[in-house]
């Protein structure tokens, strides 16, 4: 007669059996419940992970955002300089203050922004010298009014005698030129003088002696 497990009213042989696919049993849903809970760790980590992303990215749109806010505001001279591009082609206008008063054209043109003018250096700060291929003063009579001829008392106008110098600031080196103070008050600009206006003396004067040049040759 075989032995009854008293447990579960089964023969022991069967009885420890069973005990046996229970206990794996049990062993097999503790192993899958420490599974799902990591499981879940895991799905919570990503979920961090993901919501940190997220975090990332707006804040990368939001710095994006201000770059090109701050860009645009250069392009349109939030830092005194901006380029423009219309009918009237394209260049950079520079702005040291509020207003925009200079340009530099894609022909290589720097010029004034109407109705202001340019002016490079002063009485004070000066250039030291200027090397350029040629000098061009517009002077076309349309943009010009109240023309006459200079007044013949013009020629008796006696020009100082040039120096020789050197200048007290700069790189030094010696120069041949005028005394701003010697030469006559309508001549004088600022603290130098008017050099188109000296020149325009110089050709009145050479005008004359050719006129008795002439003279002297019919005779």
């Amino acid at each position: 007669m075989p032995w009854i497990d008293g447990e579960t009213g089964l023969p022991v042989e069967v009885a420890e059996k069973i005990k046996e696919r229970f206990k794996a049993l049990e062993e097999e849903n503790l192993r899958l419940k420490q599974e799902n809970e990591q499981l879940k760790q895991k799905v919570s980590d990503l979920e961090s992970e993901n919501q940190s992303l997220k975090d990332q990215i707006f804040s990368l749109q939001a710095e994006n955002g201000s770059l090109r806010q701050k860009i645009t505001e250069i392009e349109n001279g939030s830092l005194g300089v901006r380029k423009v591009s219309d009918e009237n082609g394209d260049r950079i206008e520079f702005a040291p203050s509020q207003e925009f008063i200079t340009q530099l054209t894609a022909d290589g043109v720097l010029k004034p922004i109407a109705p202001n003018i340019l002016k490079v250096g002063d009485d004070e700060n000066y250039l030291n010298d200027v090397v350029t291929a040629n000098i061009t003063i517009p002077s076309l009579s349309k943009f010009k009014e109240g023309v006459r001829d200079l007044d013949q008392s013009m020629l008796e106008i006696r020009l100082p005698l040039p120096k020789i110098y050197k200048r007290v600031d700069g790189r030094g080196g010696v120069e041949i030129g005028f005394l701003a103070e010697e030469l006559p008050e309508f001549l004088r600009r600022g603290d130098g003088y008017d050099l188109k206006a000296l020149v325009a003396i110089l050709a009145l004067k050479v005008s004359r002696l050719e006129e008795e040049l002439s003279k002297l040759k019919t005779r």
